[in-house]
């Protein structure tokens, strides 16, 4: 079976570890630095969970070449989804499974638009995960699991297979809509709050009117959702923010963050833009959402939006 991975940062490469360490036929796409390191030192990965692992796997930055394959794997950041997406035209046919591995609710929208008939895998992923300096993939905690579902159960069934080994818990659903929402609401508040105090968790927890606030963000990003009619559990808010509490662990941050510290963009767009520009649409207030996303765009200077 061919296998293809698009996006070998923190989560792909984590992917692309389980893969590499059960499947013969796999293929990295990466670029420039990236694709360098991948050549000269491999896909190494230090994880809490798994292990030490190294892997040689072939890596090109033009996948065009390589012909069909079976399943293709995008990890990437949502804003370079369209780009993945055209540069993998020719190795898609009919009989091709696409799963995404990324972030927010949106992506598979755009998966239609430019493959509608295409075998189609979304995906909610549970990890923490990044790369380092080096390109090495860095995977703290002991948990890394993933959901996965489709109205084609069989091509589920067959990416569950890819992954279902040491080192990653997979399981099929028939609400994966609701699990994308669930982690998406939890990144609209996790995600966009470390980056707007540009520091982690624990920074947020420790100032009651910054916990607070966090509370607010899951509450008007559940709003949202119930009114797109996502069957979303009013106390889900409340759950969220519990989970949080307990978390052992808050000395960690997020993409977010770290890409808004760098003077990135990134995904602010899929954690809080999504939100603020659905939210006018709908005429559901979100003060709250829409403070913390004019302040991020401030912070990378980027344009803000127009008043309607």
């Amino acid at each position: 079976m061919k296998i293809l991975i698009s996006g070998i940062g923190g989560i792909g490469g984590y992917i692309a570890s389980i893969l590499c360490a059960n499947h013969k036929q796999v293929t990295l796409v990466a670029r420039t630095k990236r694709k360098e390191a991948l050549q000269c030192a491999g896909l190494q990965l230090h994880s809490e969970l798994w292990g030490e692992h190294t892997y040689h796997p072939p890596v090109t930055d033009t996948p065009s070449h390589l012909g069909i394959q079976d399943v293709i794997f995008i990890c990437v950041k949502n804003p370079s989804l369209p780009e993945v997406l055209q540069a993998i035209k020719d190795c898609v046919d009919d009989h091709t499974i696409i799963c995404c591995i990324m972030n927010g609710v949106t992506y598979p929208d755009v998966v239609r638009t430019y493959y509608p008939q295409v075998r189609f895998v979304p995906s909610c992923i549970y990890i923490t995960s990044s790369y380092q300096e080096d390109y090495s993939i860095l995977q703290t905690g002991n948990y890394a699991r993933i959901f996965l579902g489709s109205p084609d159960t069989e091509a589920a069934q067959v990416v569950s297979n890819l992954l279902s080994h040491e080192g990653l818990q997979c399981r099929i659903t028939t609400t994966i809509q609701q699990e994308m929402w669930h982690k998406y609401i939890l990144n609209c508040a996790y995600n966009v709050s470390t980056a707007y105090y540009k520091g982690t968790i624990a920074d947020v927890w420790n100032d009651d009117s910054r916990k607070s606030e966090f509370y607010t963000l899951l509450e008007e990003a559940t709003a949202v959702g119930r009114a797109l009619r996502i069957p979303l559990d009013e106390q889900l808010p409340q759950l969220i923010y519990t989970r949080t509490d307990k978390q052992k662990n808050k000395d960690v941050t997020s993409s977010l963050a770290r890409d808004i510290q760098q003077g990135k963009k990134g995904e602010l767009e899929t954690f809080s833009g999504f939100i603020v520009h659905t939210a006018a649409t709908l005429h559901i207030p979100v003060p709250c959402s829409q403070k913390y996303y004019q302040t991020l765009l401030r912070a990378v200077n980027a344009p803000l939006p127009q008043e309607k």
